[in-house]
């Protein structure tokens, strides 16, 4: 199994020409997340050979724009894909993706999407004073977990938390937005001290993360703290 990094926004310059976002293709048919920038994305997925006809599960950490804005074109390929989405979901969103035809799976707490991968289900955070009810992708292996994050507005120590709990292992690898952008120095140093001891092996932080606690990550971490780029392939755990 693998996962492949189609695209990632994380920069402010970055976000303020809203090529922000991220998107990941795990083995050949789960997509998760369809970045925010849709000429962005669709050139990715014609330069690193993404079929996207071979797409069955498209999953939507949630409905914010930097994670949705390629999923049409995803959808013209591959019309009898599943879509799962957090029930919260808007109305709005849910239209969007019944008018391509496509199968709607509001998804319930560590539903099983194929073998190996399942979603944490609905879990609540807050942004910008509002709520956000956000999934996070797992893959699980005998050698231990993959959590895929997309935002991580419920907090990344807690969905990790509930996750070894669920699966009674230790997670190999965290990748994703972390959502530290604009946390200060202290909680940053609480969540990566967090995350190492509930056994975070590899941590690949990207987009929302923030530089300050990528660089905490890099410190804590060393060469186990990866710098992923769109177009590379990463093997999980077997």
């Amino acid at each position: 199994m693998r996962i492949k990094i189609i695209a990632v926004g994380s920069t402010r310059w970055q976000r303020f020409l809203r090529r922000w976002g991220v998107s990941f293709l795990i083995d050949a048919d789960v997509l998760f997340d369809a970045f925010g920038h849709p000429a962005v994305f669709a050139r990715n997925v014609r330069r690193y050979g993404v079929d996207l006809a071979a797409v069955r599960h498209v999953v939507i950490s949630h409905d914010d724009w930097d994670h949705i804005a390629g999923l049409e074109l995803v959808l013209e390929h591959c019309r009898d894909a599943a879509v799962y989405v957090c029930p919260a979901t808007g109305p709005e969103f849910k239209a969007r993706i019944a008018s391509c035809g496509a199968r709607l799976v509001e998804v319930a707490p560590f539903l099983q999407i194929k073998e190996g991968i399942f979603t944490t289900g609905e879990l609540a955070g807050r942004s910008k004073d509002k709520d956000v009810y956000e999934q996070s992708l797992v893959v699980k292996g005998p050698q231990g977990l993959v959590v895929v994050a997309g935002c991580a507005h419920p907090g990344i120590v807690p969905i990790v938390a509930r996750v070894k709990e669920r699966f009674r292992q230790d997670v190999r690898l965290l990748i994703g937005g972390l959502h530290l952008k604009s946390a200060p120095p202290d909680e940053i140093a609480r969540t990566v001290a967090a995350l190492r001891s509930l056994g975070v092996e590899e941590v690949a932080p990207m987009h929302c993360t923030g530089r300050r606690a990528v660089r905490a990550f890099a410190q804590a971490f060393g060469d186990r703290c990866l710098r992923l780029r769109p177009g590379d392939t990463l093997p999980l755990p077997k």
